[in-house]
């Protein structure tokens, strides 16, 4: 079960980080802005926040392994079919490869902790790391392959990893009724009462801006690398690959740190100016792009793990994580998916790497402030009493 975990980790950020190294190269055989092309890398993005409800109700209706099953498929026909056409075919087929990935995204954990109930942190442990290895490789090889097979065949091939764990996944439809995940699954809208609560935002807009930095810095780092830093296609591919490897060692190195310290706030404060200090580098000294690389890497990898730590420590009940893990996810999501396009939009208009990337230092500003409040050792029942 835990190879299959990793395997199908993998699978949930390789196929949506692959494109990022080709921009440039899909550009201009596609006559598209960077706008336009911050807005693509976004939309999968996008689909986390707003098909997360619709995955709920997939899982209600045909149990999670199977939902699990058609969330493959559809990566698997999506990452295909999407760069072998038109401009339109790869607007669709990225939707659907969102709306693929979502499903995975809900349904993993959910799996994880029914069916290795003893292994519940290796298990996330192993689906955390499969994410990141999953993003470095498709970042690293990407370009590679395009040089051979042009970038079309190089995005279509990530279809072949997801085939191979779509096809084994297959042998786990044996498994025990999803009956009790069914009733389990978080409802498909956050509770209502969370919606006026202040810390209950807090923690949103704090997810919110760590994914508005990392998705950004994904989209738009090996561009900027062969542009401001005389890179190469490859070199650059290689160091967002880096970057996504770097992750791993941000989480392992926070959860030591949440056992130790009582309050988060020092931990919400660190990563906040880690994210400014990195992007502040790269506008500044661009030549000195392998530290802010690895100081990035690190950094995104401990933002992630501090926001989902933030939303289980601010509830007490089962229930209450399950209404802030939605409430800050559809935000959270939902503010990230803005945030390539953003860059890209500003990065069109003022041709400045210095005006668009200024986008991502403020977004270290907010997580800062929201650190603040999120970090505090209350809870959204707690608050209110």
């Amino acid at each position: 079960m835990l190879l299959l975990v990793g395997l199908v980790a993998i699978n949930l950020r390789s196929v949506i980080a692959a494109p990022a190294p080709l921009l440039t190269q899909m550009r201009g055989d596609l006559g598209l802005s960077e706008a336009s092309m911050g807005a693509l890398v976004s939309l999968p993005v996008l689909c986390f926040a707003l098909a997360a409800p619709l995955a709920g109700v997939l899982v209600r209706y045909v149990g999670a392994q199977r939902a699990l099953l058609a969330g493959l498929v559809v990566v698997v026909v999506a990452t295909a079919a999407r760069p072998m056409g038109s401009v339109a075919l790869l607007i669709a087929g990225t939707l659907l490869v969102g709306v693929g990935v979502t499903v995975g995204n809900v349904v993993m954990p959910a799996l994880v902790k029914r069916d290795l109930p003893h292994r519940a942190p290796a298990g996330t442990s192993i689906f955390t790391a499969g994410m990141c290895i999953g993003a470095a490789a498709a970042a690293g090889l990407t370009p590679l392959l395009a040089q051979t097979t042009g970038w079309r065949l190089a995005l279509a091939s990530w279809a072949l990893p997801a085939a191979v764990a779509a096809a084994a996944w297959v042998l786990v439809l044996g498994a025990p009724s999803d009956t009790e995940l069914r009733a389990s699954l978080p409802p498909p809208g956050p509770h209502r009462r969370l919606a006026a609560h202040p810390l209950a935002w807090a923690v949103a807009i704090f997810l919110g801006a760590q994914s508005w930095s990392y998705f950004s810095l994904t989209t738009w780092l090996p561009t900027y690398l062969t542009q401001e830093a005389a890179t190469s296609v490859t070199t650059s591919g290689l160091a967002l690959s880096l970057y996504q490897v770097l992750g791993i060692a941000g989480s392992i190195a926070v959860a030591p740190l949440v056992r130790r310290w009582g309050s988060q706030v020092p931990l919400t404060v660190g990563v906040s100016l880690c994210w400014g200090a990195t992007t502040l580098g790269l506008v500044a000294v661009p030549a000195m792009w392998p530290l802010w690389t690895v100081l990035g890497g690190v950094t995104h990898g401990a933002g992630i793990t501090v926001a989902m730590i933030l939303v289980v420590l601010r509830a007490e009940s089962a229930r209450s994580v399950e209404s802030l893990s939605s409430m800050a996810q559809l935000i959270g999501y939902g503010v990230g998916a803005i945030g390539p396009f953003a860059v890209g939009a500003v990065l069109g208009l003022t041709g400045s790497w210095t005006w668009s990337l200024s986008l991502v230092i403020a977004a270290s500003v907010v997580m800062l402030l929201a650190g603040f409040v999120a970090g505090r050792s209350v809870t959204v029942e707690s608050a209110r009493r």
